[in-house]
């Protein structure tokens, strides 16, 4: 009972307490919101606008209204376009760094090709080292030329050939992955290409060095094979060479390529004064045997010591004589102990000359082919019986006819 009294004295209060604010309220309304009259004049009359009490609290809402609803919209446009800023500065940013990523991957895909060129300058050298080897070489570098000189049949055509045309399929996989960056994109193709780059470096570098080896070993064999026998190789003359000028572009190429061009040139020199030399002795392995050799001797007709500088092939009468290698007749007659003689001119200075001779057939000028026949055996001259003197000189130095188409016949 006690507490139901409470609570109807606290209900009490409560309602006189709100009957108090209405009639606050209701003196604050009545003295805020007066009855107004607005006077208008026009054209000289006066006009009386009378706003009622109620119509005041409706205006300032509409007002307040408006005045809220215009600071939201100019909020809402300064939002927006902070947005729009933002929006455009990641924009930039975004173009900046596709532009960065973009110079990026074309330098290394300049890099690349560039590459790729060098590579491919080296690997026509190359080929084209092969094609002028001489044929004493070929068959030792043939199976190494097909395996180590050829480019990468696929990795190298994605660099270097033209992109087939994307199918439907193709066009939405890569738009799928378009949220990598090209950066990405490229540092994962760059070790792969990196990798068959070296590989292929690697192995036209061991190739050029096996070529380089063979053609320094054979120039080297060569070379002394000559010294052996005393022969100085020569430069080899220019007459009847030609053609149209094919400069070499050698901007790219290392030294070590420049030094196989130069010694490939050498080599082929050498080449070419053996293949130009008397390889053969002047009469047919079958119709002579040697009855005096190549230096020191007894003289056959005086018994005393003397130095024979050639070489006595004796056989039977009228046996034919073969030039041993291609030349012109420098002399072809009579002279002295030499007999009825012949005296050719060959290549890189050599000169060989025959003697005792039956019969020359052969005249002064003749230009004459190797295995031409140009003489029959005979007993002219200072002669004990029927025999060819064979001699051999270059720039007016004897040289041993024998060794020399020994030591040919082996290095060739």
């Amino acid at each position: 009972m006690l507490d139901f009294c409470i609570n109807l004295v606290i209900v009490n209060c409560c309602l006189r307490i709100f009957v108090i604010m209405l009639k606050l309220i209701n003196r604050l309304f009545k003295i805020l919101f007066q009855p107004r009259q607005i006077l208008i004049r026009q054209n000289g009359e006066i006009y009386m606008l009378t706003l009622p009490s109620w119509v005041q609290p409706l205006l300032l809402f509409l007002v307040s209204s408006a005045i809220a609803w215009a600071v939201m919209n100019a909020q809402s446009v300064v939002q927006h376009q902070t947005d729009i800023s933002v929006l455009k500065a990641q924009t930039h940013s975004d173009k900046q760094l596709f532009l960065s990523e973009k110079q990026q991957m074309q330098a290394q895909l300049a890099q690349q090709q560039q590459t790729l060129n060098e590579l491919t300058e080296k690997q026509l050298m190359l080929q084209s080292l092969v094609d002028a080897l001489p044929s004493s070489l070929l068959e030792s570098l043939n199976e190494t030329n097909e395996s180590a000189t050829q480019l990468p049949s696929e990795e190298n055509k994605d660099a270097s050939e033209p992109q087939k045309p994307l199918s439907s399929a193709e066009v939405e996989q890569k738009n799928a992955s378009n949220n990598r960056t090209l950066q990405e994109v490229t540092l994962e193709k760059q070790p792969h290409f990196s990798l068959q780059a070296q590989h292929l470096i690697t192995s036209q570098q061991h190739f050029l060095n096996l070529i380089s080896n063979n053609i320094q070993n054979r120039a080297n064999t060569l070379a002394n094979g000559l010294a052996e026998v005393g022969i100085a190789a020569t430069k080899r003359s220019a007459l009847a060479q030609g053609g149209p000028y094919h400069q070499l572009e050698l901007e790219q190429l290392p030294q070590d390529y420049l030094s196989a061009i130069d010694s490939l040139v050498t080599l082929n020199n050498l080449e070419q004064v053996i293949t130009t030399l008397p390889d053969s002795m002047p009469v047919a392995k079958s119709d002579y045997y040697i009855s005096s050799r190549f230096g020191f001797r007894k003289d056959p007709i005086t018994g005393q010591r003397a130095y024979h500088k050639g070489v006595d092939l004796a056989g039977w009468h009228k046996t034919e004589i073969i030039a041993p290698a291609a030349g012109t007749v420098l002399r072809a007659g009579s002279n002295g102990g030499y007999g009825k003689f012949i005296e050719i001119q060959h290549e890189h200075g050599l000169v060989s000359r025959f003697g005792h001779l039956h019969t020359i057939k052969v005249k002064k000028g003749q230009q004459i082919s190797k295995s031409e026949v140009i003489a029959l055996m005979g007993s002219t001259g200072r002669s004990t019986s029927t025999h060819l003197h064979y001699e051999v000189l270059q720039n007016g130095k004897h040289i041993n006819p024998i060794k020399l188409t020994k030591v040919i016949n082996r290095v060739q």
